[in-house]
């Protein structure tokens, strides 16, 4: 076996959990559109349905590269086109995604202008339905929100902000600092910088 072949750029199970959930979308997404293909005229919008269907799915794939371009992307997409039933799943994968691995100000905003906009698309599309149906993509939105906050707050090794760090014994490096290269006009001096 060659060197090059024991080392991948990403774990076999975290390209899993990068693919499965968006591979989970997508079957979803096709057998939705299947079961509601029309004929003649109506195949302009299953044109459509597939086109956004094809675009969540590469965010979706994107998304640990780019957790913010793939909730855009698809929020996007969520607001022009009345695909509740087909991108409410790819959303909540997404917002999840920003949840668990941005900040807290990142996560914040991120939430807040994904409930607004999943609040107001009804208002934009002129949808005439039960307060329960409008409801539930908001309740999604909000439970991925929290769920996201509890999973990124209750993992092992979170340190929240204001709480005092760990005691390091003598000679143990702090692993929240590292060496940095020589300052700016300080040739030969180190300075420390968080990661």
């Amino acid at each position: 076996m060659r060197a090059e072949d024991t080392h991948s750029s990403s774990p076999p199970r975290q390209r899993l959990w990068d693919v499965a959930p968006a591979a989970v979308a997508a079957v979803i997404g096709a057998v939705w559109i299947a079961g509601h293909a029309a004929t003649g005229r109506g195949q302009t919008h299953t044109i459509f349905q597939i086109l956004a269907l094809t675009e969540t799915t590469i965010a979706l794939l994107l998304r640990r590269r780019k957790p913010l371009g793939a909730l855009t992307g698809i929020l996007v997409v969520y607001l022009l086109v009345d695909l509740a039933a087909i991108l409410l799943l790819p959303l909540a994968i997404a917002l999840a995604t920003v949840m668990l691995t941005r900040n807290r100000r990142a996560t914040a905003i991120a939430a807040a202008v994904t409930l607004g906009a999943v609040a107001a698309m009804p208002l934009l599309h002129g949808d005439r339905s039960s307060t329960v149906v409008q409801l539930t993509p908001a309740a999604v939105v909000t439970a991925t929100a929290i769920l996201g906050y509890l999973g990124r707050t209750l993992r092992p090794g979170y340190r929240q902000p204001g709480r005092p760090r760990p005691h390091f014994e003598p000679g143990q490096a702090d692993p929240t600092w590292v060496e940095a290269a020589p300052g700016p006009g300080r040739p030969g001096c180190a300075w420390r910088s968080r990661r």
